[in-house]
């Protein structure tokens, strides 16, 4: 048998046992393409003519030599370094370079090979949230390789997202308090601050982490950039200015003049990363007995909850905390049913005197 053996249909040979190529070449376009059956390389040869001759024909062979683990290295090298949370985001992206998928020519990913992605995500019992910021990124990938002209369609449109989980409602007992601030006072001098920090102003960890002596005043502190790229600045409250008059006294002025290390650089050059200060606290939690009930990011539901009171509405406390949605600084907000019925009849009493 030849190599290119011809059919009876112009333009396509068989090339072995089983496998049919097409060979199109039409008004200045070549195409080619090899089918496992006789029927697809005919209905891949009319459509394709048909393409050309209207005018529409589209060649995605660059598409087809590129696996979406090349777009991916190239949105790393391009994109990514360029966000504020670059280290997460390239976790995120590394893992989706283990996945089968990332071995696929991108115009070969499609919408079932997301889904199945997905749905076995869910039955790991992954976080909703973590499967939904995945989902979210990849999408993300796949429209920028479209505006720099890769063809090809975003399998990640249309797919649904699992419904994310009932917010965690945190009520940090003033006991507690005392017995975590006392562990953390045996951890590294910079804990206890740390933790004082983001109980008072409800600040994020990454705000914290970055913060710098200039930026930090008696009544307020500046964040240039925050999570969503915005600059804010947060009021202290009177205990919270006696905290950071203290913590001035208490810790060593650094030369670089960040409060606790660069975020940038790791724990041997100076710097202040997230795995150093969760593993830190979470030591601290374990010594003080509340391991596993609070976490560090619940903290934030305890500054955002304190705080509460002292604003006139959500959409003040929202320029504290740098909540964009309000519906998501409601998940953030966990006064105790104690404190709802004391601040409600304090209310009510002070109506009732205005009355009289």
């Amino acid at each position: 048998m030849a190599k290119h053996e011809k059919t009876k249909e112009p333009g396509i040979y068989r090339r072995g046992p089983g496998q049919y190529e097409v060979k199109i070449r039409r008004k200045g376009v070549a195409a080619s393409r090899t089918f496992d059956s006789f029927a697809e390389a005919v209905q891949f040869k009319n459509e394709t003519v048909s393409k050309i001759d209207g005018n529409t024909y589209v060649d995605q062979t660059r598409e087809r030599e590129t696996s979406l683990s090349d777009v991916i290295d190239l949105y790393l090298k391009q994109v990514t370094p360029t966000k504020r949370g670059a280290v997460q985001e390239a976790n995120r992206l590394q893992a989706w370079k283990k996945e089968v998928v990332a071995a696929y020519p991108i115009i070969s990913v499609e919408i079932s090979d997301i889904v199945a992605w997905r749905d076995r995500r869910v039955s790991e019992g992954k976080a909703p949230s973590t499967i939904y910021n995945s989902l979210n990124l990849l999408s993300s990938v796949f429209k920028w390789a479209r505006q720099h002209g890769y063809k090809v369609d975003n399998p990640c449109e249309g797919v649904s997202r699992p419904k994310p989980n009932e917010g965690r409602c945190v009520d940090l007992t003033d006991e507690n308090e005392a017995k975590l601030l006392t562990a953390c006072e045996k951890g590294p001098g910079w804990l206890v601050w740390f933790v004082k920090i983001a109980m008072h102003t409800a600040m994020r960890q990454g705000e914290i982490r970055a913060l710098k002596w200039k930026d930090v005043h008696d009544t307020h502190i500046h964040i240039p950039r925050s999570k969503n790229g915005s600059a804010r600045d947060v009021p202290l409250t009177l205990a919270a200015s006696v905290c950071v008059q203290e913590m001035r006294k208490a810790l060593p002025r650094r030369l670089d003049g960040w409060v606790f290390g660069d975020p940038d650089a790791s724990p041997e050059d100076g710097g202040c990363t997230t795995t150093m200060v969760q593993n830190n606290y979470r030591a601290a939690t374990r010594r003080a007995g509340l391991a596993g009930e609070l976490t560090f990011h619940d903290l934030r539901h305890v500054g955002c909850t304190r705080l509460a009171p002292l604003h006139r509405d959500c959409f003040e406390l929202a320029k504290t905390t740098g909540h964009k949605d309000p519906r998501m600084l409601m998940r953030y907000y966990n006064p105790s049913i104690v404190d709802r019925v004391a601040q409600i009849r304090a209310r009510e009493r002070a109506l009732a005197m205005g009355v009289g």
